[in-house]
C-alpha cells in the first residue's frame, strides 16, 4: 500500500471518530434541559430573527409574580373574614400555570402570523419566556456562563437561538421520536443592571456577527441515513421559508416526520463537526 493511501485512509478514520451521528448528539437528538436551554413563547421567528440581525439588543420578559392579593384574587389564598389571617387553599402556581391565568399564549409551538390585536407585542424588543423573574435570572446566569467559558478555553460561541425543530424517527417501525434544531442564529448573552422592582439582574441578547447555519450533524445524518438533502441557507434565508422547504422535502418521503415550531436559547457545539467537512 502507498503511503498516499495509508495518509488518505488515516485521514478517513479521524473523521469517522470526530463524526457522531449517534442519538448521543444533541444535534440529532436534542433535549430541552434546565442547564443548557431556555425556551421561549408567543415570538414570531422572522420578526425576531429581523430584529436580531438589525443589531437590536433585546431583553427578555419573564412572567410576574403574583402579589398576595393576585393569589387571593384567583383562588390560590383566602382570608378569614374572623381573624384576617391569610390561609393556603392550594400550591402556589408554576410559572406556566400564572401565564395561563393571566391570559398568555403559553405554547412552545410558536404562532405563524400576527394577531393585529398582539402586533405591538411581536415587534418589541422583548423576548417572551415561561419563567418567573428568578427562574429566568438563574437559567440565563448558567448559559451565560457557560458560554463565555466556551470562548475563552476554546475560542468558540456555542451560544445559538434554534428556530424550529425537526421531529423526526430513526426507522418507520419507531415510536421514540427524536428533535433536531433547524435554523440556527449565533447569539451573545450580556449581564446588565439589577432590576429593583423583581430584585434580580438583567441579561440581553444581541447577535454576534458570525453566520446563521443550518444543524450540520442533521445535515449529514440525513444524508447518510434518509439519503435527503438538507436545504441550504444564506443571508437571506428567513426561519418561514425555511420550515416550508423542509416540510416541503418531508411531505413524500417521511410523511410522519413533522416540524415543531419551538424557539429555544440554547448551547451548541460544532467544533468537531467543523473539522470533520474541513478534512472532506
Amino acid at each position: 500500500m502507498s503511503v498516499g493511501s495509508l495518509g488518505s485512509k488515516a485521514l478517513e478514520n479521524l473523521r469517522i471518530r470526530l463524526l457522531d451521528l449517534s442519538a448521543r448528539n444533541r444535534l440529532i437528538n436534542f433535549r430541552h434541559s434546565n442547564s443548557a436551554s431556555l425556551r421561549i413563547i408567543d415570538e414570531l421567528p422572522n420578526q425576531l430573527v429581523e430584529s436580531l440581525l438589525s443589531d437590536s439588543e433585546m431583553r427578555f420578559n419573564p412572567v410576574p409574580e403574583p402579589s398576595e392579593e393576585d393569589l387571593i384574587t384567583a383562588g390560590y389564598l383566602r382570608r378569614d373574614e374572623q381573624t384576617q389571617q391569610i390561609i393556603k387553599v392550594r400550591d402556589d402556581p408554576s410559572a406556566e400555570e400564572w401565564a395561563k391565568y393571566l391570559g398568555f399564549i403559553t405554547s412552545y409551538d410558536v404562532p405563524e402570523q400576527i394577531d393585529d390585536d398582539n402586533s405591538d407585542k411581536h415587534s418589541d424588543q422583548v423576548i417572551q419566556t415561561l419563567l418567573y423573574p428568578y427562574e429566568m435570572e438563574a437559567r440565563l446566569k448558567g448559559l451565560y456562563q457557560n458560554a463565555e467559558s466556551a470562548i475563552q478555553e476554546m475560542g468558540a460561541n456555542i451560544l445559538f437561538i434554534a428556530f424550529g425543530f425537526l421531529e423526526w424517527y430513526e426507522s418507520s417501525s419507531s415510536n421514540n421520536p427524536y428533535i433536531a434544531p433547524l435554523f440556527l442564529v449565533p447569539v451573545r448573552l450580556k449581564k446588565g443592571r439589577l432590576n429593583p422592582a423583581t430584585r434580580t439582574y438583567e441579561y440581553t441578547l444581541s447577535y454576534s456577527g458570525e453566520d446563521i447555519i443550518p444543524n450540520l450533524s442533521l445535515r449529514e445524518k440525513l444524508r447518510e441515513d434518509f439519503g435527503l438533502a438538507l436545504p441550504t441557507l444564506d443571508e437571506s434565508t428567513v426561519p418561514e421559508d425555511y420550515f416550508n422547504q423542509i416540510l416541503e422535502l418531508i411531505k413524500d418521503n417521511q410523511p410522519r416526520w413533522r416540524v415543531r415550531r419551538y424557539i429555544s436559547l440554547t448551547l451548541l457545539n460544532f467544533s468537531k463537526l467543523l473539522m470533520y467537512l474541513d478534512l472532506a
